[in-house]
């Protein structure tokens, strides 16, 4: 009896320590508590999803502040008035330390296709020829070696310069018409997905958040921030305040359109970030997306020309070392994987572009023994859509072949060894300019950023 008795009162001890401990925890947080500076917040709105494709982004203008209106301050529980600095200060701080905390926790959280013709039909000009791909030579441009040559794009050459002792300050870019200045996305070949954030975000928390958002199979993903100060897009940059973002898949390269494998890959890592930023994403429907990606392919790819002339040997064949030699000193330069050489070309901005590329049959300059190999044809290739019409790129490819010739003892013919007339060359350049007019009318002129990124891979 002792020991029941004893258990007993162990027990009814034992449960008055749980209710007392209860208790002192339900008035321990009724405590009242200092306010925060987010307390005056809105609440967070609920992510809208929309059914519609929006392929152009509406971007909130924030008009500026009228002059006279008080600039919002902070609650506080201090009795005499503080000063307006150390406010400021004591807010900036608890900002940053907020971002820092939920960029940590997010990157913890997220530890755990048919092509554009071959990549650019070659043309010759004894055929003067700008022919659309049909659907099948479209889907089977892997079969074919010149696929890799010249699908394969090359890093543009940027002209050194020599570092100023002092930078002068660069402009913001200017809004025209009240619209934000745009940036790479581009609505024509871009799949655009608006992120409606709740407050602003600066570069330094989205940054860590958008490693999945480089690439989604093939098909590049940019992603931009609307900055107030410039009223411009602009790639998300460290240091730097948002208030909006647009994050874009490519619709079509010469990988191919956009399927939907992609498309799900895509609009996950979209859902991720905007997730962990608290904001609403415009989601367009997959069905239309991937169609309109269909839709742009087709059209690249009857767009996607090369066009090619020789120059052959009128004598003895030409060893590979003496046409490498004769395509350096001409100011070529060779390609990374050493078959072609590539003449670049300054545009309007003064970046380098490349023109048009010589190949030597099948020699690759960086494996070949070159006093071995040897051969009568060097081909030149100029790919349309990716030099710009202003440059006259063909007439510049015909003259290079012609000095070719007259030094190397060698004339420029099509593909039958027929010497190219003027006749032949009215109708290259007749054919030419349908091609330009057809570009131009779609919005990606020959030669302008947008329409290499989509001749591209």
């Amino acid at each position: 009896m002792t020991l029941q008795t004893a258990l007993i009162v162990a027990g009814i001890v034992l449960l008055l320590l749980v209710v007392a401990y209860n208790q002192w925890q339900i008035r321990k947080a009724r405590r009242p508590r200092a306010l925060q500076p987010e307390d005056d917040l809105p609440p967070m709105r609920e992510p809208v999803v929309s059914p519609v494709v929006k392929p152009e982004i509406s971007a909130r203008l924030h008009e500026p502040l009228p002059e006279h209106q008080v600039e919002r301050r902070e609650p506080t529980l201090s009795a005499s008035p503080l000063d307006a600095a150390a406010v400021a200060a004591g807010m900036a701080a608890s900002s940053a330390d907020a971002d820092e905390a939920l960029a940590d926790e997010v990157a913890i959280a997220a530890a755990p296709s048919s092509a554009h013709a071959a990549a650019g039909k070659p043309v010759h000009a004894e055929q003067a020829s700008a022919e659309s791909h049909d659907a099948a030579d479209h889907g089977e441009h892997a079969e074919h070696a010149e696929h890799a040559e010249h699908a394969e794009r090359t890093e543009p050459i940027k002209p050194k310069q020599d570092a100023a002792p002092a930078q002068a300050a660069q402009p913001e870019p200017v809004a025209l018409d009240g619209q934000p200045a745009p940036a790479v996305i581009d609505p024509l070949i871009d799949c655009i997905v608006p992120l409606h954030l709740e407050r602003k975000s600066s570069g330094d928390r989205i940054l860590p958040l958008t490693g999945r958002l480089r690439r989604a199979g093939t098909k590049q993903v940019h992603i931009e921030g609307l900055r107030a100060e410039a009223n411009a897009w602009e790639p998300v940059t460290a240091g730097h305040q948002y208030e909006d973002l647009q994050v874009a898949v490519q619709l079509a390269n010469r990988g191919g359109a956009l399927n939907a494998l992609e498309f799900s890959e895509f609009v996950n890592a979209v859902e991720a970030l905007a997730e962990a930023l608290d904001a609403s994403a415009e989601l367009p429907d997959m069905t239309e997306t991937v169609a309109n990606g269909r839709e742009l392919d087709a059209f690249a790819a009857s767009c996607d020309v090369q066009l090619g002339v020789n120059v052959i040997s009128d004598g003895a064949p030409w060893s590979a070392a003496y046409v490498q030699t004769v395509a350096t000193q001409d100011g070529l330069v060779l390609s990374r994987d050493g078959t072609r050489f590539t003449r670049y070309q300054a545009n309007a901005e003064g970046v380098q572009r490349a023109l048009f590329t010589l190949q030597f049959g099948d020699t690759n300059f960086l494996r070949d023994d070159l006093t071995a190999k040897a051969g009568r044809q060097i081909t030149l290739l100029l790919d349309v859509p990716s030099a710009a019409q202003a440059t006259k790129p063909f007439k510049t490819v015909c003259e290079y072949g012609y000095s070719l010739a007259q030094r190397m003892g060698a004339q420029l013919v099509d593909d039958n060894m027929r010497p190219l007339s003027e006749s032949s060359f009215v109708a290259i350049f007749g054919q030419l300019q349908t091609l330009y007019d057809k570009l131009e009318a779609r919005g990606m002129p020959a030669g302008s950023a947008v329409t290499l990124r989509l001749f591209s891979l």
